[in-house]
């Protein structure tokens, strides 16, 4: 048969992606479809890979020929098509396709004649799934024959890859890709928005966008400073400008102006943001290239803009550069410039100057930015009022006072002129101080709250169906501002509840378009129960409204995501004095999820986030064809149902389910969805929250985790099953974390869920709708507080709240103590005290431990104070714990006279005379350092924070005579450096290390007669969560490892400390994560292995002489990449490098002969690294520190 679609998948360097990109294409739903390989001169071994997947599958075609980049292989494949062929579209051969998505979309089109179809896309990476930003706007809903003329937010859908084309249309409009540039895209598919007739929209997610681990903001800033990729931009958005502005059609020019402003917002203001980081040359392109595209553009797009772009546009007009990097680098510091005015607002930059000079005073006019934002944290009901409390303040006016502002709500019915307004009283409430981005507003009092009657809302004595609109008017700063109350956002106000008024009406509060409404709606068609029977669900309820004699009812049952419609007959059955009886059967099979995927040994995260959603109506049809919609309202008392799925509807079903719900509106929905756990009821008893709950299936062998959210790290606890198969689950977040679980769990989100041995996917967690009421739940224990909270109406999540005050949270609270305590703080004297800090307050451990641990076996006097950050580190009781970013914390570091510490300290500290800062630094540099790493990726402005920092080191420790020089150069310090051995591997002479090494072994439970590998290799700059929290890239193959090794060995990974994920397996009597064990000192100990990869923990193991192994598999990207090393490595290692992990594990079991052959390198490197290290070196280090101390005190 020939292929009605063509999927044209341009191939060039992702082996490692391209078997699964190729697996979802050969999973698709729809099978009429050929798959055209074009292997774009690929250097990697893709070619190969695609030439078995044409060699087995006869749909899937391969064309070769020489690299000439995404578009010319894009068009290469379009010259390639069959000639039947009605359809294409495009893939990126390191993303994915959803099984059903090419079915959806031709179907679509089939449909409704329309052009092209466009569809969601989410992004994906190897643990999680979440929606793309780019292609927010499209899951709001599918529509038919729709045109960007009519949905100016499709001028932002500029991917190629979401869409299906017919392909009379792209070879009738000779579309093609330009070739050889960068962001082939947009100059393709915005034209091809205008010139379609109709096109249509998908809501579901038809395409997976990988976002490969580690791929960041850093190196993308990085790569928009190079020349070729700004001008390959503004090429591009260029030629879509062109073309709307030359097109005859009316609808053309306000295209235009709406794109032109786009561009300014979005494409061209990527680059506008890292001018300061760009060199001249790509300074000068930006200002010329951007001038020659705004020469093109309705000036009154710029002046119509907020301040700060409108600024920053016209003063690229002006080709006032200096100026324009100067605000930039303000802006970046948190500078927004001043408020000035007492009626009229303006900005003044007194950090910048020459901008009043440059640009007329109007252009400095604030009115637009001056806006009024409302927000709402509550939406609930007490005693059958409606309470609403929120958030509400002028931005950049603040409400330092009770009596700052005055705010009145006020609600009005649509088509009426009579609004009811009930004032409002401010209410304190810091946390919106703290949760806003700002350092110069304080929105203390900005608070509000109103208790509504609903009563208010009728019409004499009776209710009366319609919509009130719900907004705010308030006055403040001499400003009058009214807005609408915004409500969306995963808490209550984005769901909120609505509320049974009497028998037949209710009030549901909902959003429209991000705003607050209140309907009063009578039901007419009322859900009063569901249940299975024979592979469907009976849906039973009751009409309350006539149904005349030759009506026909059918419940509609609809997709909103993709469209679908499903109509099923619905038998009526009218009862004497009494409402309607109805009943209606929908088969399972065709509203579940199925799936589709060939099922892999670890289903990805994809599988887990799927969904499909549908709502319902019944359909009341006259005789003459004429119908009316009945809601269908779940009856009060009626709780969620889950019907679990037979294998026999597909391979896998038995891991997915179909839920009958109603949300926090009340309608009845289905849901084809993997299999939940549903909570019933959650209580918070003495220590520990207490949860209760089903599930659709056996729980035997069950095992209940708490997970968080935005990390590998999960923690298992107890659960356990009742007669009635029902679950009860606890956990108690306060001793959860820490080596002997003492701890609480670190501040942020985490999920829940069950994992049952042998099952595909693991089964999160619903709330079911009777039990969302009682929530949130709140608990406190040692000073902690956790709220369980209900989000998205019906996902149960915990929030760990920092143990930090509310007010001393955020930008604002931050720089007034900074300002207030430290900065205040350094004019009062010195108390004699020590501040340790080890990892940034994450540890007690390494040298900043030694030197305590020193001064306490000398009975020093000192006050001892120890940082803590998240209350994460277990503490001696001979120092005193100093919660970082607290006003505790501000005033140690200004007044404590002697500051210990292994890591970088905050850019601004400055010290102050007769005060001593002593940089132990924290390991032996194989790996470049500091000044020496040319563009760090973690951090552009590194460079300059770093020469900043160390003007304030009074002492610089060396670990060897190696290390001296590369410190003074790569850390810019021209101090003192006490060449002395590192303080924290005296341990490791300790005469009683064998005893101490023992000890260690009991309290990790390490089984007697065992050999100890300890894996603790270093972090990647390249692979983060974000800035300053970096993934755990876990190459050693650990089922293999304990296949081959666990007879006689265990395994223990210590991940580095700037690393967040757990180790996935650990805890099964092989594998142990021991990240949490406070000093790695005491695991060399009980090491007799060590392998790592460049981490400086080499040179401190080799001080026990003991083999090591390195597993290097990213040897050449890493050196070459990422860091550069200080010396050969691969000469001079004192052991094997190891580029995979059967080697390693081979190498592991032969490790005598490893002893043996790298002897001689040992001897070496332990005589240059080890040469200073005694057991004395703490000794040597407190003794300078302590007479350095005295030699400040006599001079001042």
């Amino acid at each position: 048969m020939a292929p009605r679609l063509s999927v044209i998948v341009p191939v060039y360097d992702v082996e490692a992606y391209l078997p699964a990109c190729l697996d979802s294409l050969r999973a698709q739903t729809f099978h009429d479809l050929e798959v055209i390989m074009v292997d774009d001169g690929s250097p990697d071994d893709s070619a190969r890979i695609c030439a078995e997947y044409a060699a087995e599958d006869s749909r899937f075609k391969l064309v070769r020929k020489e690299n000439a980049g995404l578009g010319a292989a894009r068009n290469t494949g379009a010259e390639h098509l069959h000639p039947a062929s009605e359809f294409l579209t495009f893939v990126d051969s390191d993303d994915t396709v959803p099984p059903d998505a090419y079915r959806l979309m031709v179907a679509s089109l089939e449909e409704s004649g329309s052009d092209f179809v466009s569809g969601n896309v989410l992004h994906i990476n190897s643990t999680r799934v979440w929606q793309s930003p780019m292609h927010r706007f499209l899951r709001d809903g599918s529509a038919k024959r729709t045109h960007v003329s009519e949905n100016r937010r499709l001028l932002g859908d500029r991917t190629a890859w979401n869409k299906v084309f017919r392909r009379r249309f792209w070879e009738k409009h000779a579309l093609a890709f330009p070739e050889g540039v960068l962001y082939e895209d947009t100059p393709v598919m915005v034209p091809a928005h205008f010139l379609a007739e109709a096109v249509d929209v998908i809501g579901e997610p038809t395409y997976h966008w990988r976002l490969r681990d580690g791929e960041g903001a850093p190196s993308i800033t990085q790569r928009r400073t190079e020349v070729r990729g700004l001008r390959d931009r503004i090429a591009a958005v260029e030629s879509v400008s062109k073309f709307l502005a030359a097109r005859p059609e009316p609808e053309a020019k306000d295209l235009k102006l709406a794109y032109d402003r786009s561009v300014l917002t979005s494409d061209l203001r990527l680059f506008l943001t890292v001018l300061p980081d760009g060199d001249e040359e790509f300074r000068a392109e930006f200002i010329r290239g951007v001038n020659r595209f705004l020469n093109g553009v309705d000036p009154e797009i710029v002046l119509g803009m907020q301040s700060q772009p409108r600024l920053k546009w016209l003063l690229v007009r002006k080709h006032a550069l200096t100026e324009l990097v100067a605000l930039l680098e303000a802006e970046r510091q948190g500078d927004r410039g001043e408020v000035e005015g007492l009626l009229r607002k303006y900005a003044s930059f007194p950090s910048v100057k020459g901008i009043g000079d440059l640009l007329p005073k109007k252009a400095l006019r604030l009115d637009q930015d001056l806006k009024l934002w409302t927000s709402l944290r509550e939406v609930s009901w007490r005693g059958g009022r409606l309470r609403l409390a929120g958030h509400a303040a002028i931005q950049r006016v603040s409400q330092p006072g009770k009596h700052s502002s005055v705010k009145v709500l006020a609600i009005q019915k649509v088509g009426s002129r009579r609004p009811l307004l009930i004032p409002m009283p401010n209410v304190h409430a810091p946390e919106a101080t703290a949760a806003s981005k700002t350092t110069d507003v304080n929105y203390d009092w900005s608070g509000w709250e109103a208790d509504i009657d609903p009563r208010r809302l009728r019409k004499g004595d009776t209710w009366e169906e319609g919509v009130w609109r719900v907004g705010m008017a308030m006055t403040s700063g001499g400003l009058l501002r009214k807005r609408a109350i915004s409500a969306k956002g995963p808490d209550s106000p984005g769901a909120p509840p609505y509320q049974w008024l009497d028998r037949d009406y209710r009030l549901l509060p909902f959003a429209e378009k991000g705003a607050l409404r209140l309907r009063v709606e009578r039901v007419r068609a009322l859900v009063t129960g569901y249940r299975e029977v024979d592979g469907s669900i009976a849906i039973s309820g009751e009409i309350r409204v006539p149904v005349g004699a030759g009506e026909q009812v059918a419940l509609r049952v609809t997709n909103r995501g993709t469209g679908e419609v499903l109509d099923y007959p619905v038998t009526v059955r009218p009862q004497p004095a009494a409402d309607t009886y109805f009943e209606v059967f929908v088969p399972l099979a065709d509203v579940a999820l199925l799936p589709e995927y060939p099922r892999a040994e670890e289903p990805d995260a994809t599988a887990l986030a799927a969904r499909r959603n549908w709502s319902t109506t019944l359909l009341v049809t006259a005789p003459d064809g004429t119908s009316r919609n009945l809601s269908t309202v779940v009856g009060a008392g009626l709780a969620d149902a889950q019907f679990a799925l037979s294998r026999g509807l597909a391979p896998g079903a038995e891991d997915y389910e179909v839920a009958c719900q109603a949300g926090n509106n009340g309608y009845l929905k289905f849901s084809g969805r993997p299999l939940q756990a549903r909570v019933t009821k959650v209580e918070w008893t003495g220590d520990r929250f207490v949860l209760h709950g089903s599930a659709p299936v056996p729980l035997d062998d069950a095992a209940f985790f708490v997970s968080a959210r935005s990390r590998a790290d999960e923690k298992r606890s107890e659960l356990r099953l009742l007669p009635d198969g029902t679950f009860v689950a606890s956990f108690a977040p306060g001793r959860m974390s820490g080596p002997n679980k003492n701890l609480p769990l670190p501040t942020g989100r985490w999920n829940f869920l069950l994992r049952i041995p042998g099952r595909a996917l693991d089964i999160p967690f619903v709330i079911d709708r009777l039990a969302v009421e009682r929530f949130p739940v709140v608990g406190t224990v040692d000073g902690n507080t956790f709220e369980f909270q209900a989000r998205w109406y019906n996902f149960p999540q915990l929030y760990c709240l920092s143990d930090l005050d509310v007010g001393q949270q955020g930008p604002y609270h931050q720089a007034r103590l900074r300002k207030d305590v430290y900065e205040a703080g350094r004019s009062l004297p010195l108390r004699e005290s020590v501040v340790f800090i080890s990892f940034n307050g994450r540890q007690f451990s390494d040298s900043p431990r030694a030197v305590h641990e020193e001064l306490v076996r000398r009975g020093s006097d000192l006050e001892q104070l120890w940082v803590v950050r998240d209350n994460q580190v277990e503490l001696p009781d001979t120092v005193r714990p100093l919660r970082m970013w607290s006003k505790d914390w501000y005033e140690a570091l200004a007044r404590s006279r002697y500051i210990v510490t292994n890591a970088h300290l905050p850019h601004w500290i400055e010290r102050r005379p007769g005060q001593v800062v002593v940089q132990t630094w924290h390991g032996t540099m194989l790996k470049k350092i500091g000044l020496d790493i040319e563009a760090p990726a973690f951090n552009p402005d590194y460079h300059e924070q770093l020469r900043a920092e160390t003007k304030n080191w009074s002492l610089l420790v060396s670990a060897n005579r190696f290390s001296t020089p590369i410190l003074r150069r790569a850390m810019g310090f021209e101090g003192e450096i006490l060449e002395t051995g590192y303080p924290r591997n005296d341990h490791l002479h300790a005469p009683d290390k064998e005893k101490r090494a023992a000890e260690v072994r009991r309290a990790l439970g390490l089984p007697e007669g065992k050999k100890v590998v300890l894996y603790a290799p270093t972090w990647r700059d390249n692979q983060a969560h974000r800035r300053g929290q970096f993934r755990l890239d876990l190459q050693l193959d650990l089922e293999d490892a304990e296949r081959r090794l666990g007879r006689d060995h265990v395994v223990l990974v210590r991940r580095h400390s700037n690393v967040v994920d757990a180790v996935s397996g650990a805890g099964n009597g092989f594998v142990f994560d021991v990240s949490d064990y406070p000093d790695i000192a005491d695991l060399y100990l009980v090491a007799d292995i060590l392998v790592t990869d460049y981490s400086s923990v080499m040179f401190d193991y080799a001080n026990l002489q003991r083999p090591m192994l390195f597993f290097t598999y990213d040897l050449e990207h890493y050196r070459d990449v990422l860091r550069g090393f200080y010396f050969d490595f691969e000469r001079e290692a004192p052991g094997p490098l190891i580029p995979d992990s059967d080697g390693l594990i081979s190498a592991i079991r032969d490790i005598d002969t490893v002893r043996a052959t790298y002897a001689d390198r040992y001897r070496d490197f332990h005589e240059r690294f080890c040469g200073l290290d005694d057991g004395q070196a703490t000794g040597r280090v407190v003794d300078r520190l302590l007479r350095r101390g005295e030699e400040l005190r006599h001079e001042s």
